[in-house]
């Protein structure tokens, strides 16, 4: 289960990827709750899959139109290639997770190290951290602080301002927390790769973002801003710890954000891909979430009656035609005794001997072998309501779906095998009859 349920995460994920890659495009602001958004569904959707469809739904035995048998549960061995995978994938998420968990840790030591150096200051009239080389960046999740390297006190008024700006605008967005939680997202699920991919442009676009809101503060300033970003890029260190929002982004993303500030327009050719990208991952989610259309139950036949017009009246009426109006229609023969055929419809039968099942364990190889191969190994599983016609030696004349599992695989399965079950006859009073019977399968995995 696990093994199939990791698969389908991570196709998910690339789904939420390839949409979030199209979306970003679109925008000048606000790409960072793009990421924020394909995350939060990149995990809360395998999520919702697994809570939903992870097991059986046990349903009520059917009573009422026809005799109801006791539920019959089929339970078959998760024994495929990616159920033997299981406990192995799950040691290795475990570990993989504490792995990174002790990084985590060894990186805030190393943080909580390097702070015991920094000098409290002054900037522009702001209070800030000076190191000797590391930042600019904010730092701290719950009490966040500005840290400024030593040669940002010698670049002059404009550029103090722009980096000031820069910084205040990720205190003021919550940079520092957003970028906190994708990373715990991360240590909870480390084998998705497209959870880190999206982290990865989680930061870049909130970098982006922080840039945009900046240039908005000081449009003519543009060009002095690359300038710093240049000088940025090339001379700061980074702050080993994930509650970290910094100027100094890697080198790899310079060259990117460097274009963005220059751009004046989302590229809006990628439209029609952002919108195709979302149809699918519509289209995936509906097709997921909803594993079967309900059934058509039938619309009530309505009684038909000849319309009368009382008030239209084409000519006058006679008193001798409108006496005869009055007399009441002649009695219609009486309806002739019509037999009813009982397997034509689910009908009761009166029975005082209930119907057994005779052959269970060969059923329960049948089901064995019949069990949907993608459903088994994801361990989903449900229940299913089937009607058997029987007749007087108790074998199975007709049999149709009365409630479906939510699966049609399922459903299929259970009709490829409803026409090997063998039945002892009902009887009433003695005599065997023909009989319509109620039996609720429920598919299950362990």
């Amino acid at each position: 289960m696990i093994a199939a349920w990791m698969l389908w995460s991570i196709g998910a994920g690339l789904l939420f990827l390839a949409a979030g890659l199209a979306v970003e495009r679109l925008l000048n602001r606000g790409r960072r709750w793009v990421w924020v958004a394909a995350g939060a569904g990149t995990v809360l959707l395998p999520a919702v899959r697994l809570l939903a469809g992870g097991g059986a739904v046990e349903g009520a035995a059917s009573t009422g139109a026809v005799v109801a048998l006791e539920p019959l549960v089929v339970t078959v061995p998760g024994d495929s290639v990616l159920h033997s995978l299981d406990d192995v994938l799950l040691m290795g998420w475990v570990i993989v997770s504490a792995l990174l968990v002790v990084v985590a840790l060894a990186g805030a030591a190393r943080f909580a190290w390097r702070r015991r150096g920094w000098e409290q200051g002054t900037l522009l009239g702001r209070r800030v951290l000076w190191t000797r080389d590391s930042g600019p960046a904010v730092v701290g999740l719950v009490t966040s602080r500005i840290v400024l390297p030593e040669w940002v006190a010698g670049v002059g008024r404009a550029r103090q301002e722009l980096v000031l700006a820069h910084e205040e605008e990720h205190l003021g967005a919550h940079d520092v927390q957003v970028r906190f939680l994708a990373a715990l997202l991360l240590f909870a699920f480390p084998w998705n790769p497209a959870l880190w991919v999206q982290y990865h442009r989680l930061g870049l676009a909130v970098e982006l973002d922080c840039d945009r809101r900046v240039m908005d503060r000081w449009p003519e300033r543009r060009r002095l801003y690359g300038d710093l970003l240049l000088r940025v890029g090339t001379g700061g260190r980074a702050i080993p710890a994930m509650a970290v929002a910094a100027l100094a982004e890697r080198r790899s993303l310079l060259e990117q954000r460097i274009r963005k500030l220059l751009s004046k327009a989302p590229e809006v050719r990628m439209a029609q891909a952002a919108f195709l990208a979302f149809c699918a991952i519509l289209v995936v989610g509906v097709a997921v979430m909803v594993p079967g259309l309900a059934k058509d139950e039938g619309q009530p036949v309505e009684e038909l009656r000849p319309d009368v017009e009382v008030n239209s009246v084409p000519f006058p009426i006679t008193e001798v035609e409108f006496h005869a109006e009055r007399l009441p229609p002649p009695l219609p023969p009486p309806p002739e005794k019509v037999e009813v055929d009982p397997s034509e419809a689910p009908v009761w039968t009166d029975v005082d001997v209930m119907p057994t099942r005779t052959n269970k364990d060969e059923v329960q190889r049948l089901f064995t072998r019949e069990y949907p191969p993608l459903l088994r190994d994801a361990g989903i599983g449900g229940t299913v309501t089937v009607w058997f016609f029987i007749d007087e030696t108790g074998g199975v004349v007709k049999n149709q779906i009365h409630t479906s599992s939510g699966h049609a695989a399922l459903d299929d399965a259970a009709l490829r095998i409803a026409g090997h079950y063998e039945f002892s006859p009902a009887k009433n009073k003695g005599k065997a009859v023909p009989v319509w019977v109620s039996l609720n399968i429920a598919f299950k995995t362990h």
